[in-house]
């Protein structure tokens, strides 16, 4: 069943996530001393990170086999 998961945290350098849905979610890790999290996606290659500082809220959910996680 596909996963979504909500973002709004920094990207980049001065590159702000605001609302972003990702859906196909795979995976998500947190690296807490790096204060990151990383996303794999189904049909995508490449890692998606997002910078936690200065995030405040983390929200997982869970209805039947759908997962969604909220970061802001």
């Amino acid at each position: 069943m596909p996963s979504q998961l909500t973002v709004t945290a920094k990207t980049g350098p001065a590159v702000q996530a605001t609302a972003i849905v990702l859906t196909d979610v795979n995976g998500i890790s947190f690296d807490l001393n790096k204060r990151m999290v990383y996303v794999t996606r189904a049909g995508l290659a490449n890692t998606q990170e997002y910078d936690l500082v200065g995030v405040t809220t983390i929200t997982f959910s869970v209805s039947g086999s759908n997962y969604t996680m909220v970061i802001s």
